[in-house]
């Protein structure tokens, strides 16, 4: 059984959490709650936890210096994050300091919950096979030049792995070394497995081509990895200078960027913007959490005309197969934006205002303002967004901040006065009279009702 701990200052949503999501059915237990990080720490000195579920944002002592902690004296705990959409930031930060994933507070639904938690317990296992496999004895390769060692791509299920000759030898599982060159069937190219050729290997010992081999696969086969190449070739020496730390990713730059519609529409820019996200060669967990962040971004820029939501797959085993997703997402966008009376400028503009809506939420901004901002003129802005998108600029914008007003009711226990300033509105009351318009009960009413 799994040990959870939810650490949250919003007594409504440790209660929410707690009460309704189906832990037994995960092989999950709620063992404890706690208000803040000091108050976690404590329960955590007597109480041994498996999974630390974390507010990031919390008085006394914040969900990132809880995790700082953690990782220092509890290792082998492993921890999810809880975040609203303005946590972008932070999110990445917990990223870095071992996260396993994050949950977006406005996104639990009841018929999301199953698919949260099973996404959690794979993320775990996954991670406690790597743990456990780096605790296995070490089985060291013998001294030789060139080493050809087999990777598999999917190392939570080896049952379709078929190219790996017999001589092979196992050093942990999904990973195995042979000294002798592969023939030319068993060096074809296998959906489930990587072959990397290692030569400069002389002047290593056992145990430092062990770690060679490790750290490859930790930190380079994600992004080298090709269907199309049966063999990758590696120096030993060329590693060096890859490890080197390239600073600081900028995760508002890089956010700002994804989250822009230029990218769908401009093929260069599309280009460009992968190319500088794979030098970037963070770890292939973060990058699958971050652009899970983007395709929440997405879905709620284009649902007015995609049919179905974007989903992201819970694990890429290549940068290939991240790309091909990203493709993927890109053409759905450009097939439901294709609009015969408008050339792809004016698509280009329009979407370009449906995202600086959705991005500046709490600030009023006209439709003029938004026209500017575009390059077009007022009138034919107006003209062109309503035959685009269905409705007018006016009602676009309310029923954007409506829907976002709704989940901060669901997801959170801020004042109705905080929610109406997040969405643009400063009069509480002016902003109760419009939600009950539209949604036909007063905020209040709605959170009772959501409960």
């Amino acid at each position: 059984m799994i040990r959870v701990l939810i650490v949250d200052d919003d007594k409504l949503v440790r209660k929410g959490l707690i009460s309704a999501m189906p832990w037994k059915a995960f092989g999950m237990e709620i063992t404890g709650e706690a208000n803040n990080g000091e108050n976690a720490l404590k329960f955590m000195e007597t109480n041994p936890i498996d999974l630390l579920i974390t507010d990031l944002s919390m008085p006394v002592m914040s969900g990132i210096e809880l995790m700082r902690i953690v990782r220092e004296k509890y290792p082998q705990v492993q921890i999810v994050v809880l975040s609203l959409h303005q946590d972008f930031e932070y999110v990445q930060e917990a990223l870095r300091l071992g996260a396993i994933d994050y949950i977006a507070k406005i996104q639990l639904e009841q018929e999301q919950f199953e698919e949260v938690l099973g996404r959690i317990v794979k993320l775990m296992e996954r991670k406690d096979g790597a743990r456990g496999a780096g605790e296995q004895q070490e089985k060291s390769p013998a001294k030789a030049s060139e080493l050809y060692v087999y990777y598999s791509l999917y190392t939570e299920d080896l049952r379709n792995v078929t190219s790996v000759p017999a001589i092979v030898t196992e050093a942990e599982p999904g990973i195995w070394y042979t000294a002798e060159p592969p023939s030319a069937s068993a060096a074809a190219a296998d959906s489930n497995v990587a072959l990397i050729r290692f030569s400069g290997l002389e002047d290593m010992d056992g145990k430092s081509v062990m770690q060679l081999i490790r750290t490859y696969g930790k930190k380079h086969l994600f992004y080298d990895y090709h269907p199309e190449k049966p063999e990758i070739r590696i120096q030993a020496g060329e590693l060096a200078d890859r490890d080197k730390d390239g600073g600081a990713i900028p995760m508002d730059k890089l956010k700002e960027k994804w989250s822009a519609a230029n990218w769908i529409y401009e093929d260069d820019l599309f280009r460009e913007q992968l190319r500088e996200l794979r030098e970037l060669r963070m770890p292939p967990v973060r990058l699958a959490r971050i652009f899970f962040s983007l395709s929440d971004e997405w879905n709620r820029l284009y649902q007015a005309i995609l049919n179905e939501p974007i989903a992201i797959e819970d694990f890429f085993p290549s940068w290939h197969r991240f790309e091909e997703w990203l493709q993927e997402v890109r053409e759905r966008i450009r097939l439901a934006n294709t609009k015969p009376l408008f050339s792809p400028e004016i698509q280009s503009s329009i979407v370009k205002a449906m995202s600086l809506v959705q991005q500046n939420i709490s600030e009023p901004m006209t439709s003029s303002e938004i026209a500017q901002m575009v390059n077009m003129s007022g009138s034919y802005f107006s003209q062109c967004f309503k035959q685009y998108v269905g409705q007018t600029y006016t009602d676009y914008v309310r029923d954007i901040r409506m829907e976002r007003a709704k989940e901060y009711l669901r997801g959170t226990s801020k004042t109705i006065q905080w929610i109406a300033e997040q969405i643009g509105y400063s009069d509480e009351k002016y902003f109760s009279r419009l939600f009950r318009e539209h949604v036909g009960m007063l905020p209040s009413e709605y959170r009772q009702t959501a409960d």
